[in-house]
């Protein structure tokens, strides 16, 4: 008998332990089922968000969620510094060769040194990697001191190129007003010189994907090629959506 009612006690609890609970519903669809309102008073607040935390939100699709409450990556609905990135340096930098043609040349600005805001290990050499995939902003600048004259940088070009393809590309920025008489004569009244440039652009990457902010050097004398490293270079991307 003493073992019959230590059966019937064990089998009770355990029934008990893994029953749905209901509240104000007498079929509950879950371990804990509330068809009401739910009220939490004491949280604990935190400072900031990051990719160990994630949300909260209740699923109201009637055939698979039936409102059931599910978490999801706060990565989707953050973007956060991690995927924000700002590097500059004013001159006393270089140019290296990307060997794929076209006279195109990298900036050789690096993370180590030359970063201002976020992650270093994502910006070498003038290329940048994706830490994350989703849209990302691009803004690239040069700022030339003094200004340096058309001729010079005539036809030259900023370039974004990803995983080493040109995505986007701008001429450097300068003023020539001009008279074109057909068949007689072009007379040049005014060249202004140029003083900076900014290509700005949106790009879909990948994990991994790269992105060079590079300069088309194609027919500047090696003796002008000075005005060029001697400018101020600003670089910042970041992450905007998924």
């Amino acid at each position: 008998m003493e073992n019959r009612i230590r059966i019937f006690v064990i089998s009770l609890l355990s029934n008990i332990i893994f029953a749905q609970v209901g509240i104000n519903t007498s079929d509950p669809k879950a371990t804990l089922d509330i068809n009401g309102n739910l009220k939490i008073r004491d949280v604990t607040n935190i400072p900031s968000v990051s990719s160990n935390h994630t949300f909260l939100v209740r699923d109201k699709t009637t055939t698979t969620g039936d409102y059931e409450i599910k978490e999801i990556n706060s990565d989707i609905l953050v973007t956060g510094n991690a995927n924000a990135y700002y590097a500059s340096k004013s001159g006393s930098w270089s140019l290296l060769n990307l060997a794929i043609g076209g006279s195109w040349y990298k900036i050789n600005l690096t993370g180590a040194t030359d970063t201002k805001l976020g992650n270093t290990a994502l910006f070498n050499s003038g290329v940048y990697t994706a830490p994350q995939a989703g849209i990302y902003a691009i803004n690239y600048e040069f700022q030339l001191a003094s200004g340096v004259d058309i001729e010079i940088l005539g036809g030259k070009k900023l370039g974004i190129l990803k995983n080493n393809v040109v995505w986007d590309e701008k001429l450097f920025d300068a003023v020539r007003v001009a008279i074109d008489v057909p068949l007689v004569l072009t007379l040049t009244l005014a060249a202004l010189p140029v003083t900076s440039t900014s290509l700005n652009s949106l790009v879909q990457l990948g994990v991994g994907d790269t992105i060079t902010f590079a300069v088309n050097t194609s027919g500047v004398l090696p003796a002008n090629l000075g005005v060029l490293t001697n400018a101020k270079v600003n670089v910042y991307i970041y992450k905007i959506s998924n």
